[in-house]
């Protein structure tokens, strides 16, 4: 008698465990969908800020930020919604170099989204034939390509051409170098 109520007790437990699940899938997909945080799950922020994940009854929400894990979660680089055994990975970018120029020293960028951006930034600019007189105060490599930032001129350059950036993609960029000077993540 008393296993009987143990079991029955059991599989109501299990029933409405099995209906919140669903339920709270559906709401987060929802949420997820429009842009906004999943409320019915555990954040944990890894990889120094790099990655989010959120753990719910039965589904996680992963997101890379693109500055913060407390920035606004419509600013994110990546999300993706799936079963508890789901991977996603952002990127498969490796590390990349910059050499600063005038301080002689080599940083290797290991932060994810700090790949993202400079790869974007200096892949992605419109390069034409004119170069401005700036000095070159950053050597940026990415594979076996070289690049060179040019501060008074808010400008990359890459060989014989040049790429108008803004001042808040240069911004970015300086930040960016210097959060991995202040870090100590110098070889």
């Amino acid at each position: 008698m008393k296993n009987k109520k143990v079991l029955i007790i059991g599989i109501i437990v299990f029933i409405v465990l099995v209906i919140l699940a669903f339920i709270a899938n559906y709401v987060d997909k929802g949420r997820v969908s429009t842009g906004h945080e999943p409320k019915f799950t555990i954040k944990i922020t890894t990889d120094g800020g790099n990655k989010v994940t959120y753990w719910g009854l039965g589904y996680k929400v992963i997101r890379y930020p693109g500055v913060s894990p407390n920035e606004p979660f419509k600013n994110a680089l990546g999300v993706k919604m799936g079963s508890w055994f789901m991977n996603y990975e952002l990127s498969d970018y490796e590390s990349i170099d910059i050499e600063l120029l005038m301080e002689g020293k080599t940083i290797a960028v290991s932060r994810t989204r700090d790949i993202e951006a400079i790869i974007s930034l200096v892949r992605d600019s419109k390069y034409i034939n004119e170069v401005c007189d700036g000095i070159n105060t950053h050597k940026i490599k990415i594979d076996n390509q070289v690049y060179y930032l040019k501060e008074s001129c808010s400008e990359i350059q890459k060989g014989k051409k040049q790429a108008k950036i803004s001042k808040e993609d240069l911004n970015r960029l300086l930040e960016i170098m210097n959060y991995y000077i202040e870090t100590e993540v110098v070889d």
